[in-house]
């Protein structure tokens, strides 16, 4: 079979990031779901991997697990029955906490400090610093070993600026005094560097001798394993587009960057910043586009990295029928002449009309028009096909009206919007990371609150008129659906209706929500006049409730988030909302009166 996509790398939606990736790979990769990607055109599938807690070396023989490294062996044996490589994501070398015994038996190794809060990791970590032998040896060292001890692993990518501290300046932008835009950063650079070996040397000079003794570890042990180098958030390390880290690199290494990262959208007349994946925003950003051309200059091979069935826009579904939008990003890497694609993060590997376009471009010459006919056919028959089409086509312009912002898709409220309790008397809570388990009371119930500052960094009244366009323009679409249905019962055209519907009702509700407490809080203000808006947007509410409540009934998968790790909804959630809905209804009534 010709490739036009290699390597085309996705990963099992039950994989377990957080977890037993490595232990529980068989169990979580059952054969229909290898022959289903190989069939679609996938050739790999990707684990997380720590290298202290799989490989040893000699720096650090304490380090290495057999067991674990044993497991691998047998997925990778097991995959390739299948014809599927197995790629690793390595973010090395991955620093400790302060009070790990480690630090104890290798003082001299310790580097700069970085503290890390908000998450599940919370702590004071500590660089293994990279410009110590011990720490180079170990990094070529436990390559080398790794991949001479399973010997048919198809390769690694790194991330090497990462939310997980690795190397001194992982957290520290030496460049600070160019730093404008990136107030973290600028957090990072007030709090000092304090590793004196570290100090002499420039950031990318530290990133690229880590890549470099990776690559060669790897290659050493198997000249045809690939490494892969991801450009994400190397602005930490080097202002854009990076000229000298990847002028730097081996040749032989392959680099990754973020087809979507770094573009623009325009929302309401105003331009806007995309800074993370996205389906709204086709790309490829400007940022892609440079460190490609610097790449192919050094003939370098060359990937993008995608977020293929979701995005966090929406990511407690199992895909985001915003088909074309997805299958322009493809066709443009094609004309880019990308050599492959890292197709999800810890979410997005679902099989879905998604995957199954990213498989046929990989193994395909045939236009995207033609990919998409042929995959609609597939999923929903010749008497459906048309209208399923052309609803996406619908679905896809609307979304390009998605109010994009980091906060809002990490923060805000849409992945759990339709059994989101609204209350009179809501408190001021944090943020709400919407990629973690939600917070719940000692009832089970959802702990939310007034927390609008955390989520919501455009204008309210760009934000209603983005939501407002999109949710008009996905009502168009799921009409297209709807009337397909008209024709024969189409059990799978029922779940693409359902599907759209509870997105076209998440989206209805996350725009209530956000008007619920900016309603709110002028009716506690005293501004009785508000009590209108309230109970038309609690009304709007009870009817999204029970429709979503109905759709969840038929498919108690929607509201799973991957990265969480569990279902965001459940039958209580959607009882307590409708009750207490009804209750606040009442309550305003006899106010009324």
């Amino acid at each position: 079979m010709k490739r036009y996509f290699t390597p085309a790398i996705t990963r099992s939606p039950l994989s377990d990031f957080y977890g037993r990736e490595i232990e529980d790979s068989i169990a979580n990769h059952p054969e229909w779901y290898l022959k289903e990607i190989r069939d679609e055109g996938f050739d790999s599938v990707w684990l997380h991997c720590i290298l202290r807690e799989v490989v040893s070396s000699s720096p650090f023989p304490e380090f290495g697990n057999k067991d674990k490294l044993d497991c691998l062996k047998k997925f990778v044996e097991y995959t390739s029955k299948f014809g599927i490589k197995v790629y690793l994501y390595l973010c090395e070398p991955r620093g400790l906490v302060e009070k790990d015994k480690f630090w104890e038996k290798h003082p001299d190794v310790k580097g700069q400090p970085h503290i890390w809060v908000g998450t599940d990791f919370s702590g004071k970590y500590y660089a293994l610093c990279s410009s110590t032998q011990k720490v180079r040896d170990f990094l070529y060292e436990s390559c080398y070993n790794l991949f001479k001890d399973v010997s048919g692993l198809g390769g690694i990518f790194c991330i090497t600026a990462s939310e997980f501290h690795t190397h001194c300046y992982s957290h520290f932008p030496k460049w600070q005094k160019e730093v404008k835009n990136f107030p973290e950063m600028i957090e990072w650079a007030s709090q000092g560097f304090y590793c004196e070996r570290c100090e002499k040397r420039q950031p990318y000079e530290v990133v690229s001798e880590i890549i470099t003794l990776i690559n060669k570890g790897v290659k050493d042990a198997n000249k045809n394993a690939d490494v892969i180098a991801w450009s994400w958030s190397w602005n930490i390390i080097e202002p854009q587009p990076q000229k000298n880290l990847i002028n730097s690199l081996p040749e032989d290494v392959i680099l990754m960057g973020d087809f979507e990262r770094g573009g623009y959208k325009f929302m309401k007349g105003k331009r806007y910043p995309v800074d993370e994946y996205s389906l709204s925003y086709i790309g490829p950003s400007p940022r892609f586009k440079q460190v490609i051309v610097l790449a192919k200059n050094r003939g370098m091979r060359t990937m993008a990295k995608l977020q293929m069935s979701t995005t966090h826009e929406i990511v407690t579904i199992p895909y985001i029928p915003a088909i074309h939008n997805f299958a322009e990003k493809l066709d443009r890497m094609r004309k880019m002449k990308i050599d492959g694609f890292l197709s999800c993060w810890i979410f997005g590997g679902n099989i879905s009309p998604m995957s199954k376009i990213a498989g046929k471009f990989s193994t395909s010459e045939k236009s995207k028009k033609e990919i998409i006919k042929e995959v609609a056919i597939s999923e929903f028959g010749n008497s459906a096909y048309k209208k399923v089409i052309n609803g996406w086509k619908k679905f896809s312009i609307a979304f390009s009206y998605y109010p994009f912002s980091v906060p809002f898709t990490y923060n805000g409220p849409i992945n759990y919007a339709v059994v989101y309790p609204l209350s009179l008397d809501a408190k001021k809570v944090d943020a709400i990371p919407s990629w973690r388990p939600l917070p719940r009371d000692e009832k089970g119930h959802l702990k939310v609150g007034d927390n609008l500052e955390t989520f919501l960094d455009i204008p309210y009244e760009t934000f209603c008129y983005q939501m407002e366009k999109l949710t008009k323009k996905w009502k168009e679409g799921l009409k297209i659906l709807e009337q397909g249905m008209k024709k024969e019962e189409n059990k799978r055209l029922k779940r693409e209706i359902d599907l759209a519907n509870y997105v076209y009702l998440s989206f209805r509700s996350s725009l209530n929500i956000v008007s619920f407490y900016v309603n709110l809080r002028e009716y506690k203000k005293g501004k009785k006049e508000e009590t209108i808006k309230i109970k038309k947007v609690l009304e709007d509410e009870l009817e999204i409730t029970k429709s979503a409540y109905e759709i969840f009934k038929r498919n108690p998968d929607f509201g799973y988030h991957p990265e969480a790790y569990e279902n965001f909804l459940n039958e209580d959630d959607f009882k307590y909302k409708i009750s207490l809905i009804q209750s606040q209804l009442k309550g305003l009534n006899k106010i009324e009166k």
